[in-house]
């Protein structure tokens, strides 16, 4: 499409020159204007598009599900179920690793601890990523990716890493990033060991990493706005359709399809949608569309008209045995009706060419807004902090029961209903939970605070003993802690420090939308 409407412009400069210039054409730049023509009575009519084929020669594809009903679908085996599980387990320890086999790459890993031990599944490795899906800076250096990933979660990935001099650390664009995921057992064998992580490839070696970090986000499947339309309802006028925010006219064109017509804006909010036609309790996807862009009445007319390009020409006034005196003509005309002042709203449309026999058509698209599951923060070892983590533990348990269930969400408007507002802990209407700090009597953050008032015991000092454990922390809407949850299996000397610790605190509380929430505050603590 990029290419059709950079050789349309071309060639308008290539009229537009001549014109201007008014010398006398050679035969060479007569048979180059007729190509050009050519190419423009293509993306006029349509046919740059594709032939509008017939009702007969269309094939079609019969759906056994609906595209939200998919993700639901490959979790029906236990084995999937208790993987997504485990990754929600992993989330909370997250490290930048070195990669055993080669320098260039680092292991972005999420570790966890797993009670059942019969599950134990070995270690696997996920083919490489695509291109397609990378993120770029303004100089063409890669800074991540986003794909779905583990379990089909859209996982999107930011690298903001420094070298030793203070440059930026990027993704090698010359090999793969993988998917890591395994299991083995603890040393008691009482417990298992389990990781999902990614290998990245690394423009500097994984020992020049000076600081920084990544920052990791995963995203709820995709959910889809969608809108039934009779076919009943299609006759010789345009059925006029509300859909949400956006409205439309739907024009029936014979057996070759539909027409979407409306204003330029609206139009690009309708850029991602789909469509299936339903018949005898089935739902059917035809094996080949065609959208284009462009004024309809041209689009319309030509299309069904089957016009010819020498009857386009003629239509044109363009005389290819008179080819100068009538191009200039023709460029002429061009230009004044581009200038006429006219509004083009209206006249924008979309046409598909998705002709199947149904009795109604059903409108779908992804539905824009993407709701973030878990944002981690992963600093570089050089950092001395561990990782970060805000989890929406709601859309986790939304996410496990539309498995246990085996029923999907439907759409937005049902998942989530005006009147049981839902808390968006990345929205800047949320304010977290956030420990007093007892020298300034201000709000501080944890590791600040952590710093000042949590001690290794002495026992556990003279015992060499160390871990790293995450604490749960409930803090209600009045700011006190109504419990402390260690995950981890730290040693009861430093679990009971942390417990001590927290509980001491005092805590402005979370809020939403300027009102006191209760909130759980996820934490990791390190003692070395």
């Amino acid at each position: 499409m990029k290419r059709l409407l950079s050789t349309v412009l071309l060639a308008f400069m290539i009229f537009g020159a001549w014109a201007q210039n008014k010398t006398k054409m050679t035969e060479e730049e007569k048979k180059e204007a007729m190509e050009q023509l050519e190419v423009l009575y293509q993306f006029e009519t349509g046919t740059a598009f594709g032939e509008f084929d017939s009702l007969t020669e269309n094939q079609e594809f019969k759906q056994n599900m609906l595209p939200w009903e998919k993700w639901t679908d490959k979790f029906k085996h236990k084995s999937f179920k208790d993987g997504l599980s485990r990754l929600f387990m992993c989330l909370d320890k997250v490290f930048i690793e070195p990669n055993k086999d080669s320098p260039i790459f680092c292991n972005l890993m999420l570790r966890g601890k797993e009670e059942d031990v019969s599950s134990y599944f070995g270690g696997r490795q996920g083919s490489g990523l695509w291109e397609k899906y990378y993120h770029e800076d303004e100089n063409g250096n890669i800074t991540g990716f986003c794909k779905e990933l583990f379990f089909d979660l859209e996982t999107d990935l930011q690298l903001h890493l420094t070298d030793k001099q203070g440059k930026p650390v990027y993704i090698l664009p010359d090999e793969n990033i993988y998917l890591l995921e395994g299991g083995d057992y603890a040393r008691n064998k009482d417990m298992l060991n389990i990781w999902f992580g990614l290998q990245i490839p690394l423009t500097v070696p994984y020992q020049e990493i000076a600081g920084g970090h990544i920052s990791l986000s995963f995203y709820m499947p995709q959910e889809y706005d969608r809108i039934t339309v009779p076919i009943k309802d299609f006759g010789n006028k345009p059925v006029q359709v509300t859909w949400d925010s956006k409205t439309f006219s739907i024009e029936k064109v014979d057996s070759n399809g539909f027409i979407i017509s409306t204003d330029a804006e609206t139009l690009d909010k309708l850029r991602g949608m789909d469509c299936l036609y339903h018949r005898d309790g089935n739902w059917y996807e035809p094996s080949s569309s065609t959208a284009t862009t462009g004024d309809l009445d041209k689009i319309l007319k030509n299309s069904i008209g089957k016009i010819t390009f020498e009857e386009w020409l003629k239509e044109k006034s363009i005389d290819p045995n008179n080819l100068e005196e009538t191009l200039k003509h023709f460029m002429g005309d061009e230009v004044s009706e581009g200038n006429d002042g006219t509004d083009a709203t209206g006249v924008m449309g979309k046409h598909y060419r998705t002709a199947l026999q149904g009795d109604s058509l059903l409108l779908y698209m992804p539905d824009e807004k993407r709701r973030k599951i878990a944002e981690i923060t992963v600093f570089a070892p050089a950092e001395g902090e561990a990782s970060r983590l805000i989890i929406n533990r709601e859309r986790c348990n939304e996410l496990i029961e539309w498995l246990c269930t085996g029923k999907s969400s439907d759409n937005k408007k049902q998942t989530e209903p005006e009147e049981m507002e839902e808390v968006d802990y990345f929205s800047p209407d949320f304010q977290p939970a956030k420990p007093i700090n007892p020298q300034t009597g201000m709000p501080d953050e944890w590791h600040i605070i952590l710093a000042q008032l949590l001690r290794k015991p002495e026992e556990a000092i003279e015992q060499g003993i160390t871990g790293r454990m995450t604490a749960e922390v409930t803090i209600g809407a009045d700011g006190v802690v109504s419990n402390v949850k260690i995950n981890g299996d730290p040693h009861p000397l430093l679990a009971k420090a942390v417990y001590n610790c927290i509980y001491s605190m005092k805590f402005v509380p979370a809020k939403w939308k300027e009102k006191a929430i209760s909130f759980i505050a996820t934490v990791p603590v390190i003692f070395n």
